[in-house]
């Protein structure tokens, strides 16, 4: 159960780092001799900047490197409420597939992943394996567009408090329906991410866009150049104004703009963090 966690919150950092578009694409010039047909169901209707959204499948989850990470060449339609989707593949087990989504104006994070298959009690659903016996495989999704509708935004001030480490690879806030208490959570219950944080730039200002609602836990995550993504660590997050000692949180209307909403970083207590892994490893 705790691997099956991990591996849903690795992949989804390590997509982000390197972004979908440059998936593995050059399948050579003979066809590959299986596939995954897909037929998803949408619900509700998709945000007007809506660019395409795109089946990936994951040999592995997470990949070791991002071209082990198969990608549709061209988008689903979307102009009905059922669509069929239909992904070529080499013979062999795949641990994840799911749907991509890509904005008009915003840069494509893991937060965009319309739908994956997992359970909250068993971890990854999403297995399949491409055979002679069995070369075609058909799954079903149901794929809900108000996953990546963001029609709030949340503003606040990032303060450093020190220097970062030299090997700092990334810096990232992210929004959460509540805070994760298991390391599946940090991909379920995630609302929105930046990864665009500018270290050298404090006090630092953030716009973050949110779906409207309940936002129960605001985070700064922090990764080291060359290390594994089972160390990220949580280096800060949103206090709640009246109690210092405790997470903050906000409940943000359609259409609203929620302010200092402000997040400080010691740089100096970073060495004793834990990693996330540690930190949900019970």
């Amino acid at each position: 159960m705790k691997t099956l966690q991990y591996l849903l919150l690795c992949a989804a950092v390590s997509i982000a780092i390197f972004m979908v578009a440059h998936c593995h694409m050059d399948h050579g010039i003979e066809p590959l001799p299986g596939a995954l047909h897909v037929r998803v169901a949408f619900r509700n209707e998709p945000p007007e900047n809506t660019q395409g959204i795109y089946l990936i499948v994951a040999p592995k989850f997470p990949p070791h490197a991002i071209n082990e990470l198969y990608q549709s060449p061209n988008s689903i339609s979307i102009d009905d409420d059922t669509v069929d989707a239909v992904i070529e593949l080499p013979y062999g087990h795949y641990e994840a597939y799911g749907i991509w989504w890509y904005g008009n104006d915003l840069k494509s994070n893991l937060a965009d992943i319309l739908e994956m298959p997992y359970s909250h009690t068993t971890g990854l659903t999403a297995t399949l394996d491409i055979t002679p016996e069995e070369p075609v495989v058909e799954r079903q999704l149901l794929a809900n567009w108000d996953r990546v509708k963001r029609d709030a935004f949340i503003k606040g001030t990032i303060s450093f408090i020190g220097d970062a480490p030299e090997n700092t690879r990334l810096v990232a806030i992210a929004a959460f329906d509540y805070k994760p208490v298991e390391v599946v959570q940090y991909l379920a219950w995630l609302k929105s991410v930046d990864f665009s944080i500018d270290i050298n730039d404090n006090p630092h200002d953030y716009t973050l866009p949110v779906r409207h609602g309940f936002i129960g836990y605001i985070a700064m995550f922090w990764l080291a150049e060359q290390a594994g993504l089972n160390e990220i660590k949580i280096v800060g997050s949103y206090k709640n104004p009246n109690n210092p000692d405790a997470d903050g949180w906000v409940f943000i209307s359609e259409g609203q703009t929620v302010t200092g909403v402000d997040v400080t970083v010691d740089w100096s207590v970073l060495e004793n963090l834990q990693t996330v892994e540690q930190l949900h490893s019970f």
